[in-house]
């Protein structure tokens, strides 16, 4: 009886002091999301006019307007499309790469780990002005080298499918080195004496790799498909500065259309915040579904 008395008054001290710890993340995110989205919300729900005594509720009205408009949902699509792409190399490259450095010298491991993570520090409108450098037409150093071959210049703008390219390579480029980092961590979390019990029992490197590495790198996998999706879904610089939105506005983003949105004069405040609230949307239903099918599991080494 005195110990369960003492176990419960442990549990409830530790209780006590998880909940300290997390209060000034919760007041943070209160003050600075919960309330301005709350805020958001509402003004969504207005003909919200800054200098205006008077604010009209519309209801509904915004969101079906946006919804109604071609231009948005056109952008939804290209931005799947890309998001799509994006996410399948990182994870596919992420991992063979990360096997690589698994299976580097430890010195070398370690140089390339910090050349690899470093264009992950620069923003996406650095390295957007980086890879003009390389892909603009009149004076890029790939056409340029083109030019010196006597070979067609290449449009990377407004091209075939470069467009694309142009706005997928600086994307993968920028968040290769931390998702590659990640799956790495992961592997190095894999017993060994599984692959060795593995190997005594005669299994084959796919074996290994399908009944041992995948299932132990679940947990990796679902955090770098939520982050690359939330990620890329809100993709602006590197549209913005590669292609502009073009050609044709196949590459035009939500993100775009809400920037554009906010700075014409003819769309109130409230259209935009409507906007900007239905690209939340599909984002979370997407991380929904990943956790959902994809089942975050603790891993056992019993």
């Amino acid at each position: 009886m005195v110990k369960a008395k003492r176990w419960n008054e442990t549990k409830k001290r530790d209780a006590a002091a998880g909940l300290l710890m997390i209060l000034p993340c919760v007041l943070f995110m209160t003050v600075f999301v919960m309330i301005p989205l709350v805020f958001a919300l509402y003004r969504s729900l207005l003909d919200y006019r800054v200098y205006s005594d008077v604010q009209e509720w519309v209801g509904l009205k915004n969101y079906i307007q946006i919804l109604s408009t071609e231009l948005f949902m056109d952008s939804f699509k290209n931005v799947l499309l890309l998001t799509a792409f994006i996410v399948l190399l990182m994870v596919i490259f992420g991992f063979f790469f990360a096997h690589v450095l698994k299976n580097l010298p430890e010195k070398v491991s370690n140089t390339v780990k910090v050349i690899i993570y470093i264009p992950g520090l620069i923003s996406g409108m650095a390295a957007s002005i980086i890879f003009l450098f390389l892909t603009n037409y009149s004076g890029g150093l790939i056409n340029g080298i083109l030019s010196a071959l006597n070979k067609d210049i290449i449009a990377f703008d407004r091209e075939g499918i470069w467009p694309y390219i142009s706005i997928i390579f600086p994307s993968l480029w920028l968040g290769f080195g931390y998702n590659c980092l990640v799956l790495y961590a992961g592997l190095l979390n894999i017993p060994k004496t599984y692959y060795e019990a593995a190997a005594l029992d005669g299994a084959s490197a796919w074996d290994r790799l399908w009944h041992i590495t995948l299932p132990n790198m679940k947990n990796y996998f679902v955090l770098i498909i939520v982050n690359l999706v939330a990620s890329n879904m809100q993709m602006f610089e590197i549209p913005l500065m590669m292609t502009g939105g073009g050609p044709l506005l196949k590459t035009y983003t939500p993100v775009l259309y809400v920037y554009n949105s906010y700075r014409d004069n003819a769309a109130t405040q409230s259209l935009t915040i409507a906007a900007a609230v239905l690209i939340m949307i599909p984002i979370a239903l997407v991380n929904l579904i990943v956790f959902k099918v994809i089942k975050s599991e603790k891993s056992s080494d019993d």
